[in-house]
């Protein structure tokens, strides 16, 4: 089984836990990082997560605010975690725009992923479908060495849902979907997959699919975005993800996460309930035979 953890999340989260230390005894940056013998810059950067620190300077750290045993092991443990890179590092970096250490780190270290997803969402996807939306999407870009580099940490991302998963409790997954996504394939053969894929998704405890139906109208959502609410309340903080064309943005501030809440709320009002969702999603899957039989230039049946 995939090991799941998300170093970048790690990071932050160790860094907090250290800068609250300092702060809980009233030291002021300058000064810890003398002792420290480190610049001030780097031991802020340290605090904020934006480096991998040293286990050396971890330790050093808890020994000069005195740390308590349970927050020692704690952020020693993290610290370890911290330097260990995720699964997907050893397929390389990403060259679509996204950061895949800040979102596959969110999705590994989140208790819930709420998602308002144009496409099919990514962590709902089927080898087929995934293959078949990055080809047309890079197509003018990547290589066929690409595609499967980027299809096998997309496949490799959907461990944080199983159920069986082994290193935290599953990622509780909520989509609400336009409904445009069952449609939005042009090869019936691959779009009926997925959606036999999304009916067996659906009945997992942790995976809630409901449909943003095309009567809805217009909503205030333009584009894919993801909430992450975290596993660990004391020391992760909630985040959005809103996916664009060319890049990622992943924002943390409180004015930013309240807007997108207030969004999420409207779309829930406009989904349907989950078990109008199943039959626009059965519908679906027979427009699919349908269409596949007119492909092959047979007569569909009435």
């Amino acid at each position: 089984m995939t090991v799941t953890h998300g170093p970048v999340v790690i990071r932050r989260r160790l860094g907090w836990v250290l800068k609250k230390l300092r702060m809980d005894q009233g030291r002021q940056l300058g000064e810890v990082a003398k002792m420290l013998e480190v610049s001030p810059s780097k031991l802020s950067r340290i605090e904020t997560g934006h480096v991998e620190p040293k286990f050396r300077d971890v330790r050093d750290l808890l020994e000069i605010y005195d740390a308590d045993t349970e927050t020692r092991e704690r952020a020693l443990d993290w610290a370890q975690q911290a330097k260990s890179p995720g699964w997907w590092a050893r397929l390389g970096p990403a060259s679509s725009g996204v950061d895949l250490n800040m979102l596959i780190s969110l999705e590994s270290e989140a208790r819930t992923k709420r998602m308002f997803s144009i496409p099919i969402a990514g962590l709902l996807q089927t080898e087929a479908y995934a293959r078949d939306l990055l080809t047309r999407v890079f197509t003018q870009r990547e290589d066929d060495s690409e595609i499967d580099r980027m299809v096998e940490i997309r496949m490799g991302r959907q461990n944080v849902i199983e159920p069986d998963r082994a290193d935290a409790p599953p990622l509780v997954l909520h989509v609400l979907m336009d409904e445009v996504a069952l449609y939005r394939c042009a090869d019936p053969t691959i779009m009926r997959g997925q959606i036999e894929t999304l009916l067996r998704r659906r009945e997992q405890d942790n995976v809630l699919l409901q449909i943003v139906p095309f009567r809805a109208g217009w909503t205030n959502a333009t584009s894919t975005f993801s909430i992450f609410d975290p596993r660990d309340t004391e020391s992760d903080w909630r985040v959005v993800n809103v996916e664009g064309t060319a890049n990622d943005v992943f924002v943390d501030s409180e004015q930013t996460i309240a807007d997108y809440e207030r969004i999420w709320s409207e779309l829930l009002e406009l989904a349907q309930s989950p078990e109008e969702s199943q039959e626009t999603l059965e519908r679906a899957l027979a427009a699919t035979k349908i269409n596949g039989e007119a492909s092959r230039g047979r007569t569909p049946r009435p």
